[in-house]
């Protein structure tokens, strides 16, 4: 992957989370897992046809996001892009390789 390509600086973000008194784990609110340089590109329907075929939620925005490879990222977590949240929806590491994640991810337009 070249380094020319990650243009964003974003956080990826995990859900925080502590043991109460009763042994239970509560979860709490988002911490920074770490801060990385990436790619982010929108994802656009080949055709307007299957955008209204696929009963498309319209107020989400989808996104391919790429990464340097980093142990511990999972589908739990998120990237917070300035005032920007995308919240993950799969990941890829791509061939396996421990190179680079591709990450799909949505954005909610409205609220």
């Amino acid at each position: 992957m070249r380094a020319g390509n990650l243009k964003n600086k974003v956080i990826i973000q995990s859900i925080g989370s502590t043991v109460n008194d009763f042994g239970e784990i509560e979860v709490g609110d988002y911490q920074t897992f770490k801060t990385v340089y990436c790619s982010i590109n929108p994802v656009v329907a080949r055709k307007a046809d299957e955008i209204y075929s696929s009963n498309t939620d319209f107020t989400k925005a989808m996104y391919k996001i790429r990464i340097r490879y980093i142990a511990g990222v999972n589908a739990s977590m998120r990237i917070l892009w300035g005032s920007r949240i995308f919240n993950f929806v799969s990941i890829g590491n791509s061939m396996e390789a421990n190179k680079e994640l591709e990450i799909l991810a949505e954005e909610a337009i409205n609220g």
